[in-house]
C-alpha cells in the first residue's frame, strides 16, 4: 500500500491548524487506508467477541465503528459526546507526558488522525487512527471508563514531582493501554494497545500474566515497541478502578 505524501501532508496541515474549541475537521483517507481500515478493524472486530472485556463489547456496539472505511474522528467525537461527555481533539504523533494526559481531566482525548503503514498492519508501535478509536475512543463510550480517564488527566495536572508523573504514566500504561481483566476464569482485555493489536490480540494469553498490584506495576518496566511481555490481570473492572483510583488519589496528596 502507497499512501500519497500530498494525503498525509494535508492532513497533519488540516490537524496542526485545528484549534481547541473548534469542530473537528475531516480529513481526507486514500482507499488503500480504507482497505486497510476494513482489513483489520473485521480481525479485530472477531476477535474481540473472544478475547475483549464485557465492558469494551457493550461499549462497541454504542459507538459502532463503521466496517468499510476510516471513520472521521469528528463523527465518533459527536457519539462520545453524547455518552459520556468526551471528545476527541487531532494531533500529529505522540504527545508528551502532561499534554496528553492533563487534557482528559476535561473530556478531552488528544488523537492522531494518522494511519498506520501496511508494514505494521498486526502491531504498530506508535499510535495512529485504528489504536485511537478501536482502542481509546470505543471504551470512552463507558460511564465508568470516562471517568476513569478523567482521574488520570486530574492527577497528572495536580502532580507535582517527576515520580509522580513517571508512576501516573506507568500505571496508564498497564491498566489502560495493555490492561486486562478475568471473566468467567480467563483474561480478557481491556487495554487500548492490546484491542487495537491483531498481534497483541493473539498472543497476550501467553504473557507472563500476574496478579494485578498496583505496587508490583509501579516497579515493572515499559517496552511499547514491542508486545508487553509482562501483563496484570484485575479480578474485576470495579476493583481495577477503586484501586487505581485511590492510587490517584494519594499519588497528587503526597
Amino acid at each position: 500500500m502507497t499512501v500519497g505524501l500530498d494525503v498525509r501532508s494535508e492532513r497533519e496541515r488540516v490537524a496542526r491548524a485545528c484549534r481547541p474549541g473548534q469542530p473537528v475537521p475531516d480529513f481526507v483517507y486514500s482507499s488503500d487506508e480504507d482497505a486497510l481500515w476494513s482489513r483489520i478493524f473485521a480481525t479485530l472486530r472477531a476477535m474481540h467477541e473472544q478475547l475483549g472485556c464485557a465492558d469494551y463489547r457493550c461499549a462497541a456496539r454504542l459507538v459502532r465503528l463503521p466496517a468499510d472505511r476510516v471513520p472521521q474522528m469528528n463523527e465518533v467525537s459527536r457519539t462520545l459526546r453524547s455518552l459520556t461527555g468526551f471528545e476527541l481533539a487531532p494531533v500529529i504523533g505522540s504527545q508528551p507526558g502532561r499534554l496528553f494526559y492533563g487534557p482528559m481531566a476535561d473530556n478531552i482525548l488528544h488523537a492522531t488522525p494518522d494511519v498506520r503503514p501496511v508494514t505494521e498492519q498486526a502491531f504498530s508501535p506508535d499510535p495512529d487512527v485504528i489504536h485511537e478509536l478501536v482502542g481509546h475512543a470505543v471504551i470512552l463510550a463507558d460511564p465508568e471508563f470516562a471517568e476513569l480517564y478523567r482521574c488520570f488527566g486530574r492527577a497528572a495536572n495536580q502532580a507535582t514531582s517527576d515520580e509522580a508523573r513517571t508512576a501516573i504514566a506507568r500505571l496508564f500504561w498497564f491498566t489502560l493501554e495493555v490492561g486486562l481483566v478475568t471473566e468467567r476464569g480467563h483474561p480478557r482485555a481491556y487495554g487500548a494497545a492490546i484491542l487495537s493489536s491483531v498481534t497483541e490480540m493473539e498472543s497476550f494469553v501467553n504473557a507472563d500474566l500476574r496478579e494485578f498490584r498496583v505496587e508490583d506495576i509501579l516497579a515493572s518496566r515499559i517496552d511499547d515497541r514491542i508486545c508487553q511481555p509482562v501483563l496484570f490481570v484485575a479480578d474485576s473492572v470495579s476493583r481495577m478502578m477503586t484501586e487505581v483510583k485511590g492510587f490517584l488519589r494519594t499519588s497528587v496528596e503526597n
